[in-house]
């Protein structure tokens, strides 16, 4: 999808986002150590995800133009980044090995939903509804505040 040049430092920490979803996922599913990726996901999310939600609510959500977005578009972009708080919350204090593993699957699943919800609904209602000056601004704003995501990790628990 072609994305406004305004908005494309977000898709690219988007494309960070799902690919460590998908790490996670493939960790799990081969049974990686929880504590190596309980560390990957700490981290993800102290150093990538909450900046992240931060410019997304601080740029995006801050602007006049806000308010033209549909209700529920902006609900659900505000609900998730609660749901990530609370999810890495939990991860970071789980001690129960089984509850620990299905909320680091919840976290991934939700990664990548949301990812999809804010690339497929969310930033092309934004693109509709911003002004151009306001698309502009949020676009300089973004720019100057992107943090590249966290690619590369070792070990590559979601490796063989």
């Amino acid at each position: 999808m072609k994305r406004s040049t305004y908005l494309t430092p977000l898709s690219w920490e988007h494309h960070a986002a799902l690919v460590n979803a998908n790490r996670v996922k493939r960790g799990l599913e081969m049974g990686a150590d929880t504590q190596i990726i309980r560390n990957f996901i700490n981290y993800v999310w102290e150093t990538d995800l909450q900046s992240h939600f931060d410019r997304e609510e601080s740029v995006l959500a801050a602007a006049d133009d806000w308010q033209k977005v549909d209700e529920p578009l902006r609900d659900h972009m505000m609900s998730d980044h609660r749901e990530f708080e609370i999810l890495a919350g939990l991860i970071k204090e789980e001690t129960d090995t089984s509850e620990l593993r299905n909320a680091m699957s919840r976290f991934a699943a939700l990664l990548e939903t949301h990812v999809r919800f804010e690339e497929r609904e969310l930033f092309p209602a934004i693109e509709e509804v911003y002004d151009k000056t306001t698309l502009e601004q949020a676009g300089r704003e973004l720019k100057e505040r992107h943090i590249p995501g966290c690619l590369v990790w070792k070990p590559e628990f979601w490796k063989k």
